[in-house]
């Protein structure tokens, strides 16, 4: 095809990022005003259940609200860096987190307590003791969390265009669910304390937040999300293979959570104590993770090759090098190709081979969905962001990195920092003479250096939350 012809900017096409023409088309659409008054009613069920608690425990809320509204932000920059090939809409990103947060937990109250009361009819109270939880969770929230994916297709059904958006867009549910969640547990232990307790909260941080956060609501509802997406998509597909396929991943949604939730080995956690506990956490929570991991991996992948392709069929190392389109593939090698450039040129040749890679990303998508008018619209962005790469002397923004004895060193010295935070200084030592020497040099520096450095911090935080509420504790 020919890419030089001129051409009008395109209409609206299924990649585009604009969902309503106005505010006013906006407002004639059904299910914008089905969403607010869910919303609406959801907040008023939360108030009322929860609002005696804030009022007793003015302080504990806020601490809670603060602390999670900061983890909630670190996932949602997770989650962004996921979806970077093609950036959603924000406003439908915070749609998909005020269900989460305010409809499905709402609802999931009431439901969670109609449950119960059924299977103490039906069951024994030991039963319900043990079960109930493992129960009543998993099908309660997944089903009205994924009702919440439904929404942002009614919303805005052009915006989903890949698998990978539905993952999206369930993590997004999921965690406005789990912050929520998070926040109401806290508000509970308060309660259990006796008093406006700061520790109470920080031990649900330290649990629900650092421990379980990472195998929580967010995983299981991008899953589901993944499901509701491919039933979507695939219309060349019969009903009966969409729809099953979109009810087999609630049916595994509701699975992890239910394996989260169960009482599974409780005998070694009787004869362990607390680290029996931590084990049978771990053990549970890192398989959750690693078979949403493998998953999120061959979505990706889907993705990138739709992205990948039009820049390939360019043949253009001025448009994009073979490295660079390879660096595009998940954010690891995009972070590394940026790594490569802050080495060679520092944070300003870090920010413009990123904003190389965003003008790459964008141009592939509007040529998939445009075709040559796609590529003309873009094209003046990439030029711009080319010249400014090979004004600092780069001319192939590649995600090659070396790796050497240094940066395992330091990796395994970032471990050191949970026994002690003083051995922080160890892997930014290390990260400072690497880069200062593959500078001088003009050489690549290992990127295990950097995440050496920054799991350090991570994990020095960690030591100093935990030091923390161990004090406060005591007090």
């Amino acid at each position: 095809m020919s890419v030089d012809q001129a051409a009008t900017p395109p209409p609206p096409a299924p990649g585009s990022r604009r969902v309503f023409a106005s505010w006013g088309a906006a407002a004639r659409w059904p299910a914008v005003w089905f969403f607010v008054a869910l919303t609406i009613a959801g907040i008023v069920i939360l108030g009322i259940a929860f609002g005696p608690a804030i009022a007793e425990s003015p302080g504990a809320f806020v601490l809670a609200a603060v602390l999670f509204a900061i983890h909630g932000a670190v996932f949602v920059t997770i989650i962004r860096a996921v979806d970077w090939l093609e950036p959603e809409p924000r406003w439908l990103f915070a749609a998909a987190l005020i269900w989460g947060g305010f409809v499905a937990s709402a609802n999931a109250l009431r439901a969670n307590t109609a449950l119960e009361s059924i299977l103490v009819k039906i069951t024994s109270l030991g039963f319900v003791r043990d079960w109930a939880a493992a129960i009543e969770g998993p099908t309660d929230e997944e089903i009205l969390k994924t009702l919440g994916i439904v929404m942002i297709v009614l919303l805005a059904r052009r915006q989903i265009n890949s698998v990978l958006d539905g993952v999206v867009y369930g993590a997004f549910v999921g965690l406005g669910f789990q912050e929520i969640e998070n926040i109401t547990y806290s508000l509970n232990a308060v309660a259990a304390a006796g008093d406006d307790s700061v520790a109470a909260v920080l031990q649900v941080f330290l649990v629900r937040g650092l421990l379980a956060g990472l195998w929580s609501h967010t995983v299981y509802s991008a899953i589901a999300g993944a499901g509701v997406a491919y039933a979507v998509l695939h219309r060349e597909r019969s009903w009966f293979n969409r729809i099953g396929v979109a009810l087999g991943a609630l049916a595994l949604a509701w699975l992890m959570h239910f394996l989260w939730n169960s009482p599974a080995a409780a005998s070694l956690t009787d004869y362990a104590g607390s680290y029996g506990t931590l084990l049978v956490l771990l053990i549970k929570g890192l398989l959750i993770l690693g078979t949403f991991l493998v998953l999120l991996h061959f979505f990706r992948k889907d993705e990138y090759e739709g992205v990948a392709g039009p820049l390939e069929s360019l043949h253009n190392p001025w448009i994009a090098t073979h490295n660079e389109i390879v660096a595009l593939r998940g954010w690891r090698s995009r972070g590394r190709a940026r790594w490569n450039a802050y080495v060679y040129g520092g944070l300003r040749a870090y920010g413009r081979v990123r904003q190389l890679q965003r003008a790459q990303a964008d141009l592939a998508v509007e040529m998939r969905d445009n075709g040559p008018a796609g590529f003309n619209t873009r094209l003046p962005e990439l030029q711009r962001a080319r010249y400014g790469v090979y004004e600092l002397g780069i001319t192939d923004a590649d995600a090659l990195h070396p790796t050497t004895t240094a940066g395992l060193i330091s990796f395994i010295l970032a471990f050191a920092v949970l026994i002690n935070p003083i051995f922080l200084i160890l892997p930014l030592g290390f990260l400072v003479f690497g880069v200062a020497r593959a500078r001088s040099r003009h050489q690549r520096a290992d990127p295990r250096l950097r995440t050496a450095a920054i799991l350090a911090l991570v994990f020095a935080l960690a030591y100093l939350v935990s030091v923390i509420a161990r004090a406060a504790a005591l007090v």
